[in-house]
């Protein structure tokens, strides 16, 4: 499962000279406590609404601010 990358989103906020959250949060249409619960709790199952804002806000793709949770358990090899 895909999970927001607070490091990721960081180098694109700077990228676009979005520097601090409240203007990150009042681009996008978000409060800023949504937005600082989201990165604090580094939370892993944002909305796809929020998403959406959050890559147009910032002209990126999913994949710029997204990355493959690792902690998710795979079957073992050979099992099904």
């Amino acid at each position: 499962m895909p999970v927001l990358d607070i490091r990721a989103l960081q180098r694109v906020m700077t990228r676009r000279n979005v520097l601090f959250k409240h203007q990150l949060a009042n681009l996008v249409g978000i409060s800023y406590g949504r937005l600082t619960q989201i990165i604090a709790n580094g939370e892993s199952d944002v909305e796809q609404d929020i998403l959406d804002r959050l890559c147009t806000g910032l002209d990126c793709e999913p994949g710029d601010i997204l990355t493959q949770d690792m902690t998710e358990k795979r079957p073992a090899s050979g099992e099904g």
